[in-house]
């Protein structure tokens, strides 16, 4: 009797536990099954949530793939490791070749290469096997001439090696191919095997290697590469202009990326936001997040030049380019070669301004009259230079301290005139062309109306040219009527245009929200960097090749940094009695 009671618990106790694993079996495979319906649809964050929970290999998997797909490559590389080679071999090799892909990301090319020799070795010819041994020939043709130097120093095998540096062949000059075979040689390879003798061959003749280098690879990114752009920007909320500045630029960096997406089916790019804010810590902390946990291959930002000149430090210190769509400082970039500024500097403009005076309204003789220690002084200057150089002169040049004058500007006025009875009693005196005038700040306006004024009461009508704030206040139509008035901008939305109007409602469809203008400049700098990349394939070009890229001509703003580092592109406007127009450069 008591036999039979021990047989029926224990016979209990087995079926409880059977019960309780196959359960438990069921819950496994039906979250895996929902975490990967997630991971299908892009919700990664919410696959995470499920894959997380799941201790199995497969778990495991998709879990470093979910991560992977965030663009947190560390963190994706932590779960993928877990897998081991016990693992079913599908799952074990799916692990391999996602984590080549981390790697590659992450920079690691020879610790990619040395996980896809093996995968693209195996003797099962499956779609993993050939994608592993694709994309282990699309990393070797990839590689910049240094980035080929750290692969062959992490490379394990002497096979690895040897492919690293026959792949270099054509790609790069004679000399340099003879360095690398002598690094070759000195790895201790087998000089003896046929295939390198034949590299031996090659490099030993100069005509014979004329003819591979001429028709050498070109670079190619592999298939599926991902460009991270960062975005460092404060976070935006409903409210506060910086916000909107903040939010508007965010959401034209995500609409250039997703229009980018759908045109390339090879590779991709994504935004990684970055909070910062208008203070140097916060700056520098974006800028080394951006670069540790997301790997930007450049960053778009920040808003403000003090925080900016901070990321500038850090981007040179991290070789990751800084593009910052907004600021325009003169002082921003000097000597670092990893930062570009979209938005034209004070300098620019009046450069650019001189040029359009002197050559398309053929003036020779000017002056200008600015506010000292102001941000219109280095455009005064730079009008001056400009002008002087181009064989015009400057007769009259004030670069004063009005507002101490109380913003009484007769002293400077009484040479603007074309009064010939006035003109005689100022005795040396120089018939103007025009008058150049870039005024900024909050007394721009004044100090506008007050020229104005005085030119008026002068009977005066030679013409004004200014900076960006003559677009931004309005002129009595008497003025425009009797006195040309041109001015320098950044920024223009032709509203006729099919493309700005197929922009606003793929805005409207996508944010629900009406585009702002810095939706609009975001939009414009994302595109022109993304243009780039599509261009050298590589991320390690882009620090050179922003400068020589052809212009772009965006939805708001021109780019084109014309062999510097920052946006030569400046529009000149005309105020008239029926608007503001663009001017046409006659050249």
């Amino acid at each position: 009797m008591i036999f039979s009671i021990q047989k029926y618990f224990t016979a209990l106790f087995l079926f409880i536990a059977f019960s309780l694993i196959l359960n438990s079996n069921l819950s496994h495979a039906q979250s895996m099954n929902e975490g990967i319906e997630y991971y299908q649809q892009g919700d990664f964050e919410q696959a995470i949530q499920i894959f997380n929970d799941i201790d199995t290999p497969r778990g495991r998997l998709f879990a470093g793939k979910s991560y992977y797909s965030l663009g947190q490559y560390l963190t994706a590389k932590t779960y993928l490791n877990q897998v081991s080679q016990e693992a079913q071999k599908e799952i074990y090799l799916e692990a391999e070749y996602t984590t080549a892909l981390v790697d590659f990301q992450l920079g690691l090319y020879g610790d990619a290469l040395n996980r896809l020799y093996d995968l693209k070795n195996q003797s099962v010819k499956t779609q993993l096997v050939t994608n592993g041994r694709q994309l282990y020939n699309e990393i070797l043709g990839f590689l910049t001439l240094d980035q080929r130097k750290r692969a062959f120093q992490q490379a394990k095998l002497p096979e690895i090696k040897y492919d690293l540096i026959k792949a270099a062949i054509g790609t790069v000059p004679l000399e340099d191919a003879r360095t690398l075979y002598s690094q070759l040689v000195q790895s201790k390879i087998d000089t003896t095997s046929s295939a390198m003798r034949e590299l031996s061959e090659t490099i030993d003749d100069s005509v014979s290697y004329a003819t591979e280098r001429r028709y050498g690879n070109q670079i190619r990114a592999p298939k599926g590469i991902i460009y991270d752009l960062g975005a460092a920007l404060p976070s935006h909320s409903n409210s506060g202009s910086e916000f909107q500045v903040s939010r508007g630029l965010h959401f034209g960096y995500v609409m250039a990326a997703e229009e980018f997406n759908r045109q390339h089916t090879d590779k991709k790019a994504f935004v990684r936001h970055e909070n910062t804010a208008a203070n140097m810590d916060s700056a520098g902390h974006a800028m080394t997040n951006l670069a540790w946990n997301y790997h930007a291959d450049v960053v778009l930002g920040p808003l403000f030049s003090d925080p900016a000149r901070k990321m500038a430090d850090l981007a040179e210190q991290y070789h990751i380019p800084l593009v910052a769509p907004l600021a325009n400082s003169d002082s921003l970039n000097l000597d670092n070669p990893y930062v570009y500024q979209a938005n034209p500097t004070f300098t620019s403009h009046g450069r650019k301004m001189a040029e359009y005076a002197v050559q398309n309204l053929q003036m020779d003789t000017l002056a200008v009259l600015a506010e000292k220690n102001s941000l219109g002084e280095a455009s005064a200057f730079a009008f001056r230079d400009r002008a002087e150089k181009l064989g015009a002169k400057v007769a009259y040049f004030f670069v004063e301290d009005l507002k101490s004058k109380g913003f009484d500007l007769t002293d400077y006025t009484k040479f603007f005139t074309t009064d010939s009875a006035k003109i005689d009693s100022l005795g040396n005196y120089h018939y103007l062309d025009g008058i150049y005038a870039p005024f900024t700040g909050q007394a721009a306006s004044t100090l506008a109306e007050l020229l104005l004024v005085d030119m008026e009461a002068k009977g005066s009508n030679i013409p004004v040219m200014g900076s960006q704030e003559w677009g931004n206040f309005e002129i009595p139509e008497i003025q425009i009527k009797n006195q040309p008035i041109y001015f320098s901008e950044s920024y223009y939305i032709n509203q006729k245009s099919e493309r700005v109007q197929q922009f606003k409602e793929m805005f409207k469809q996508r944010f629900d929200s009406e585009p702002n203008r810095f939706a609009m400049i975001g939009y414009d700098v994302a595109s022109y960097v993304l243009e780039t990349l599509n261009r050298v394939e590589n991320p390690s070009y882009l620090k050179n090749a922003l400068k020589s890229q052809p212009m772009y001509e965006g939805i708001i703003s021109n780019i084109n940094f014309k062999g510097s580092h920052i946006n030569q592109e400046v529009k000149i406007f005309e105020i008239t009695e029926n608007g503001i127009r663009p001017v046409i450069k006659q050249d």
